[in-house]
């Protein structure tokens, strides 16, 4: 029997969709029904009840690339026309390379979509249960390092999914990354679908991993499939993995709906079989994977390009909050020392890439490098932080801004320490379990808790600890519950203050955690770097 949600899904379609916006943006918001609110997500439109009249606006940004002169206008440009003439004079950056636009009255909602439409940006699909935003490494094409420049590919599967509405009804949402660099700077391990690079026979192509995520449900590292596929068929095993989920996924019980759930159905052998029989090719068995087994790369700072004349800037943005003046400062930098592009991390970060080498000197003393800092303090420099509950009806504290106290406290008392000893420690903070910050993926991570003290509500976390990053590490683990945000960093502090002064000369944090008993450690976390026939 069909849910009420797949019936809402089964019945409507984009052009109904688009219908429903142009009629509530003469009619008024507040008509927009339960139902309706629910299928605008389709175009990336949410109602915020926490903002009533305000609507937010999350924006597909492909592989965090936002393109100069794509139909002669800047893509960054736009978005600040956008922020400046309908909203607040800011933009978040997310986790997934998107931006998301806030404070956007519904009746202006259809002309900010037309004018993203212009500039090649699009916001379908960015919400309910879609695929979202495809991400990849923030510099594919210029790593000096990179094995596969993977944006063609991006775009290539991109195009493939956006406007089709056979994959704008899946039975929840799906991630996917798709990685040429050896950093794993993307998060291959919590993607629902993610591609490595990987080399067998002296062939370079990818290995091909499914089924990790973060939610309320828990943690789940990514199954290895034990297959390498050539860049040219990419895009098929991702299309069709996609099809088995929406055939097969469940629709009757939304809490186990994600495609870790189906892999845990019919495990992973299973799985691979099913797959195998709906390509039009047979899949090799894995190769030598290629990502290194160490922490990834965050961009930021200066780095050197394939090209050795050239160089990228990697920017910190603390919490992803751009504000206007920010951005306008960025697309003079991106134009002046650049070609006008800007890309974005998932770290909530920003890149400007293609800067001669022999204007560094000039680049370091722009004004706004002291908001967006190219050599950021330590834990400022690991911060992510998800929306919180200025906005979101599901945070339960306003994550953005405890996060940059937290992050502010900590560099503070023990930042100098924790630069020389461990080079930083990354700070990762959702408001509530939905884990939309990453927070299990954070060697500190904060999922947002409101509890009573004195008889006062108060914002509190429970704090989890010693998660190490990519495909050889783990999940951080639940260290302290129900800590009021007060109490919080004086306990970090302490536990920092040990791991320094105890740990061995090449020990993690998260290496020292589970010899100190801090955390278990659970093995079963360990997605180990598989060497196929």
């Amino acid at each position: 029997m069909a849910t009420k949600v797949e019936e809402l899904k089964a019945n409507t379609s984009f052009e109904e969709i688009w219908s429903k916006i142009l009629h509530y943006g003469k009619s008024g918001w507040e008509q927009i029904t339960n139902d309706d609110a629910q299928l605008l997500k389709y175009y990336g439109v949410y109602l915020r009840k926490k903002t009533p009249g305000y609507f937010m606006i999350r924006v597909r940004v492909p592989g965090g690339i936002l393109e100069n002169g794509k139909f002669t206008v800047s893509q960054l440009k736009v978005l600040a026309e956008i922020v400046e003439k309908y909203g607040r004079d800011f933009l978040d950056i997310t986790t997934r390379q998107s931006i998301q636009l806030r404070w956007v009255k519904f009746e202006d909602v259809p002309e900010a979509l037309g004018k993203l439409n212009k500039v090649g940006l699009t916001s379908m699909q960015t919400g309910f249960d879609n695929i979202r935003n495809i991400t990849t490494c923030p510099v594919a094409g210029l790593g000096a390092s990179e094995v596969i420049d993977t944006r063609a590919i991006v775009k290539e599967v991109h195009e493939a999914l956006i406007g089709n509405w056979k994959y704008a009804n899946l039975p929840r949402k799906l991630n996917i990354t798709i990685i040429g660099c050896k950093d794993d700077c993307t998060h291959a391990e919590i993607n629902d679908i993610s591609f490595t690079p990987a080399e067998k026979n002296g062939v370079v192509g990818f290995h091909v991993w499914i089924g990790g995520g973060l939610g309320p449900w828990g943690t789940q590292k990514s199954w290895f499939l034990d297959s390498f596929v050539k860049e040219e068929q990419v895009k098929e095993v991702c299309l069709r993995i996609i099809d088995l989920y929406s055939e097969f996924g469940n629709r009757e019980k939304r809490n186990k709906a994600r495609l870790k759930f189906l892999i845990d159905e019919w495990g992973i052998d299973a799985f691979k079989d099913r797959l195998q029989s709906i390509l039009s090719f047979k899949l090799e068995k894995g190769g030598e994977e290629l990502t290194n087994p160490h922490p990834q790369s965050d961009h930021i700072g200066i780095h050197p390009q394939n090209n050795r004349n050239y160089v990228y800037a990697g920017m910190n943005v603390v919490t992803g909050r751009l504000y206007l003046t920010q951005i306008r400062e960025l697309i003079c930098m991106a134009e002046e020392y650049g070609n006008g592009e800007v890309r974005l991390t998932t770290d909530q970060n920003i890149i400007i890439p293609n800067v001669k080498k022999d204007r560094i000197p000039e680049f370091k003393n722009e004004a706004v490098l002291s908001e967006l800092s190219i050599n950021p303090s330590p834990f400022n420099r690991g911060l992510i932080a998800c929306t919180g509950n200025t906005f979101c009806p599901f945070a339960l504290i306003d994550t953005k801004t405890r996060a940059k106290e937290l992050a502010d406290y900590l560099d503070e008392k023990i930042g100098n320490q924790v630069l020389k000893a461990a080079g930083g420690l990354t700070i990762h903070a959702s408001g509530c379990p939905n884990s939309c910050g990453n927070p299990h993926t954070g060697q500190i991570g904060i999922i947002g808790k409101k509890i009573k003290l004195n008889g006062k509500p108060v914002e509190a976390a429970d704090l989890y600890l010693g998660a190490e990053h990519g495909l050889n590490g783990g999940f951080n683990e639940l260290w302290k519950a129900r800590v009021p945000f007060n109490d919080a960093g004086p306990l970090l502090v302490e536990i920092i203050k040990r791991f320094i002064a105890e740990k061995y000369e090449e020990e993690t944090f998260r290496e020292w955690c589970i010899r100190s008993g801090e955390i278990k450690g659970d093995t079963k976390e360990f997605a180990p770097m598989l060497i196929g026939e």
